[in-house]
């Protein structure tokens, strides 16, 4: 069932893509708590894997060296301090590292989902927020609410699930260490804990992608839009669709003025002989060939011819010829080669009648 706006229309059309920029504009992306989560996680185990080991040597180094100096520890506090500040600093050297991955993977976790958004949009204080009872029924009264309380029931039963059978699986190893060395429980302890955060990091990706796929869809269905939302948008976007359409139409008013101006500087009106009209101008020495300065057809061109007989303008009825460089050429361009030969012939008569009239 579609959402509802605030004035009760069904948003049924999906999020434009101009919708989608201004809500991550104001911080309103999708975003995956788990996703990270995994992320964070597999970094984890991978870390205890590689890491642990070489940081329990070390530390077990530093353990053995610090019990082997305990007598040079002359019972003083400023010894005491000094000791505890060296140790302190041994420790951080080796806990550093790690912690410096946890954090770059953290931001990498963020920004693979998110990328870069910079928005001061949450940060503006809104009053509404300050209202208890509506805060109140937000938190523990939502849809949202009551989503995130069955998820968070949902991955707390499935991890309980797999830490019960991974103990159960490694319990069987444990009773014969007892007549065994330190190192050989240490590995073996070692190796079962490895086993049950492999298997914890399966149900974390699983996790992961269901709840992205969750996030990803619920986003969208916050974003949709109503049908006249969708048409609000495209005015404002593309622009009032009447108000385009008068602009065009006076700009081609415009246009069409500008070219009945140069039918009185035109050379000859070429003719279909009723229906097409196209105005030839050519200038020696200036022009390649004859342009077109204006052309029309129906009642256009009869205003063309109109023009034509007020200024003088030799027309010359050429059906075939008027009806190529009306399809063929436009209003400023010259004419095609394969019509100078016929257009030279009729700008060839016009110069003579013109000369005859002289």
């Amino acid at each position: 069932m579609a959402k509802e706006n605030e004035n009760g229309q069904e948003r049924s059309e999906q999020p434009s893509g101009k919708r989608i920029l201004d809500a991550r504009e104001k911080g309103q992306v999708c975003k995956s708590p788990e996703v990270s989560t995994g992320i964070l996680f597999f970094a984890t185990v991978i870390s205890f894997y590689f890491y642990i080991p070489s940081l329990s040597s070390k530390l077990g180094q530093i353990v053995s060296s610090y019990l082997g100096d305990m007598n040079t520890w002359d019972g003083s506090q400023a010894s005491f301090l000094s000791i505890f500040h060296q140790a302190v600093v041994h420790l951080a050297v080796l806990v550093l590292p790690i912690l410096g991955v946890f954090l770059i993977v953290g931001l990498a976790s963020n920004i693979l989902q998110i990328g870069f958004v910079v928005s001061t949009e949450p940060l503006i204080p809104k009053f509404s927020k300050l209202d208890p009872i509506k805060g109140f029924k937000n938190k523990f009264f939502s849809l949202r609410s009551l989503q995130l309380l069955v998820k968070t029931i949902v991955i707390l039963i499935v991890i309980s699930w797999v830490a019960y059978r991974a103990i159960m699986r490694e319990l069987p190893v444990f009773p014969p260490l007892i007549d065994c060395e330190l190192n050989v429980i240490l590995l073996t302890f070692f190796q079962s804990a490895m086993h049950l955060l492999w298997d914890f990091l399966w149900v974390f990706i699983i996790i992961a992608v269901a709840d992205y796929s969750f996030q990803k869809w619920q986003h969208t269905q916050d974003l949709m839009m109503t049908k006249q939302e969708v048409k609000d948008e495209y005015k404002q976007f593309e622009g009032n669709p009447i108000i385009k359409s008068r602009i065009r139409s006076i700009q081609l008013h415009m246009a069409r003025r500008r070219m009945m101006k140069e039918v009185p500087k035109a050379d000859v009106v070429i003719t279909n002989p009723t229906h097409l009209a196209v105005a030839l101008k050519y200038e020696r020495g200036k022009m390649v060939a004859p342009v077109v300065v204006a052309k029309g057809a129906g009642i256009l061109a009869q205003k063309i011819k109109d023009v034509a007989r007020s200024s003088h303008v030799p027309i010359v009825e050429d059906k075939p010829l008027a009806r190529a460089l009306y399809k063929t050429v436009e209003i400023g361009d010259i004419i095609p080669e394969e019509w100078y030969k016929a257009v030279a012939e009729i700008l060839a008569y016009v110069y003579k009648l013109k000369a005859g009239v002289r």
